[in-house]
C-alpha cells in the first residue's frame, strides 16, 4: 500500500526511523508506468514493501502538486519517472531513473 506524499508524512516516517521510497510518477508517463507494473508491482518488491519499516510513497506529478514539484527540484530531479530511497536517517542511498527489481531489493535491504 502506498502512502501520498504530504511533507509531514516524509518527516514523520523518517522520525519513526522508516526506510522510504519515493517513487515520482505521473499518469501520462509511460515509462512510470512501465516500471511500476514491472518493477513495483513485482512479487520480489509487493512483499518487500509489505515490512512495516518500510514506506512506500508515491509522488504523482499528473496535476497542479505543488509540494511534489517543490520535493523533485529539492532533490535535484530534472524529470520522471524518478525513484530514491531514504534510509532511516533520510540520506540517499539509491537513486534511479530506470531501476530493476533487483537494485530496488539490494537498495533497501543493504540497509
Amino acid at each position: 500500500d502506498w502512502e501520498y506524499y504530504t511533507p509531514e508524512l516524509l518527516a514523520e516516517r523518517l522520525a519513526e526511523g522508516d526506510i522510504v521510497v519515493l517513487e515520482f510518477t505521473a499518469e501520462w508517463c509511460l515509462n512510470c508506468k512501465l516500471l511500476e507494473n514491472t518493477v513495483l508491482h513485482s512479487r520480489a518488491v509487493v512483499e518487500l514493501f509489505d515490512d512495516p519499516s518500510v514506506t512506500p510513497m508515491k509522488i504523482d506529478l499528473t496535476g497542479n502538486n505543488a509540494a511534489g514539484n517543490a520535493l523533485l527540484a529539492e532533490v535535484g530531479g530534472l524529470r520522471i519517472p524518478l525513484l530514491i530511497v531514504l534510509g532511516p536517517d533520510g540520506k540517499e542511498i539509491f537513486r534511479g531513473d530506470f531501476y530493476t527489481v533487483d537494485q530496488v531489493v539490494r537498495a533497501v535491504n543493504g540497509l
